[in-house]
């Protein structure tokens, strides 16, 4: 089984989201930046106050890695893993699973790109609950 994401006090709010297959991203009650990644104060304003607010889930790609090496031994390799330049606020960079050719041939900065999710297994004995654990895989815009 591949390793699972580890949400902290700051993040929990974002997985739980990510398993309901919603992308939300802070937004400061102070100067209404949005941020990613989930922390507790702005780095714009140092505002202490924030909401969640929906992400349109559009960007476009950023940059890219392939990755050849199996970390993990249930992991197919090649993978890739993009860096998603958000649409509702440029300076915000998520990373996801690349949802094309495992190679990556299929990618270009600039390419415009939707936010998907890939269900998690959970297993409970393991210590992570039962509550249902996504993760981004970003996909070519409109398929």
């Amino acid at each position: 089984m591949r390793p699972l994401p580890q949400a902290d006090r700051d993040s929990a709010p974002w997985w739980e989201a990510l398993g309901r297959h919603e992308l939300l991203v802070q937004s400061c009650g102070g100067c209404g930046a949005r941020r990613w990644p989930p922390r507790a104060i702005c780095n714009r304003c140092w505002s202490l106050e924030w909401t969640w607010v929906a992400a349109r889930g559009r960007a476009s790609v950023a940059s890219w890695i392939v990755n050849r090496h199996r970390f993990v031994p249930s992991l197919a390799s090649p993978y890739t893993v993009v860096l998603g330049r958000l649409e509702d606020q440029e300076d915000i960079l998520i990373p996801g699973a690349w949802g094309g050719r495992p190679d990556g041939i299929d990618l270009a900065v600039g390419l415009p790109i939707d936010a998907g999710f890939e269900d998690l297994p959970v297993d409970p004995a393991g210590g992570g609950g039962s509550q249902p654990l996504a993760v981004i895989r970003w996909q070519a815009a409109g398929r």
